[in-house]
Order: structure tokens, then C-alpha cells, then sequence
């Protein structure tokens, strides 16, 4: 019996190490909302910072014509983003497609897996973007205000912010 209970301690011990080793988050592109935001708002030759709720630096975006790079708080590349058209492909830090956005003109955009099904949605309305995944229901909003932006949940509470530094207006 002693032996057994050592031995589930000894796992959830290792589980909740392993949960809490990593508590940053990657800025990579599309995986969050945020990050579809700015890639759709992309400021040529600007900086924009990505941060959490607690205002750690998440990673940065940069956008040199119709290519916005992804880095992580260390600089490492996470993926990009590809304006093609009425369509932007992100691609992740090796190359493949991970999500697609088409938007169509009645300001709505639609967010694909790599597979091509319906992940989310954003529309616009009064300056406030809310995204709303494949069965309608809100999962964000994102406010912009200037060249920075806040991104909440469904119940109003912050989730990230970004500004953009730089930028060509």
C-alpha cells in the first residue's frame, strides 16, 4: 500500500510540473484571436507586441508588405501570415498551412483549419471585432484604440493587448 500511494503522489507530482513548467504563451500566428487581429490590421513596417493579461510579452508581429512574421519572447520565428487577395494563409515556423482566412465583402471574416472546415468567424460592427466560433457563439472581442488593441472573453475580462510601434500611417 505504501508503495502505491509513493507512486501516485510521485505522478501527480510530475503531471503538475509538467502543467506548470511552461506558463508563456507563443505569439503564434492565428492560434489565437489576438493574433488574427493584428494580422488582419497589419501596419506596414510596424512592430506590434503581443501581451497577455498580466502584460508579459508574448512574442511580436512584424509586417514588411503583404507578410507579417511571428516571433516568441525570445526572437525565435513561431510562423507567418500571407496576405493573398481577399485571403490570408497562416503558416507555422516550418512552413505548412495551419489556418486560412477569407473575408468576404460583407466585412465577415471566415477562419479554416489546414483541412478546410469553419473554426471561427469575425465580423466588425460600432469598431469592435467579435469572434465567434463554428456553431455562432462569442468567444472574443477585440476593442482597437489607435495603433493598440485589447482582446477580452466572452465575459468582458482581458485576455491580451498589443500595440504597434513604428508604423507607417
Amino acid at each position: 500500500m505504501k508503495r502505491l500511494a509513493t507512486a501516485l503522489l510521485s505522478i501527480a507530482m510530475t503531471a503538475g510540473c509538467l502543467f506548470a513548467g511552461d506558463t508563456k504563451k507563443m505569439a503564434v500566428p492565428g492560434t489565437d484571436d489576438l493574433s488574427r487581429y493584428v494580422v488582419s490590421r497589419a501596419t506596414p513596417a510596424g512592430q506590434t507586441i503581443l501581451r497577455d493579461a498580466s502584460s508579459r510579452t508574448l512574442g511580436t508581429a512584424n509586417t514588411v508588405g503583404t507578410r507579417t512574421t511571428f516571433r516568441d519572447s525570445s526572437g525565435r520565428p513561431t510562423g507567418i501570415a500571407t496576405f493573398e487577395g481577399n485571403r490570408t494563409a497562416f503558416r507555422d515556423a516550418s512552413g505548412h498551412t495551419v489556418w486560412t482566412a477569407t473575408t468576404s465583402s460583407c466585412a465577415t471574416t471566415t477562419y479554416r483549419d489546414a483541412a478546410g472546415r469553419t473554426q471561427r468567424t469575425a465580423s466588425e460592427a460600432q469598431g469592435r471585432i467579435t469572434f465567434r466560433d463554428a456553431s455562432g457563439r462569442t468567444t472574443s472581442t477585440v476593442q482597437p484604440a489607435g495603433l493598440s488593441a485589447t482582446m477580452r472573453d466572452a465575459r468582458g475580462r482581458t485576455l491580451g493587448t498589443s500595440t504597434t510601434t513604428g508604423a507607417n500611417r
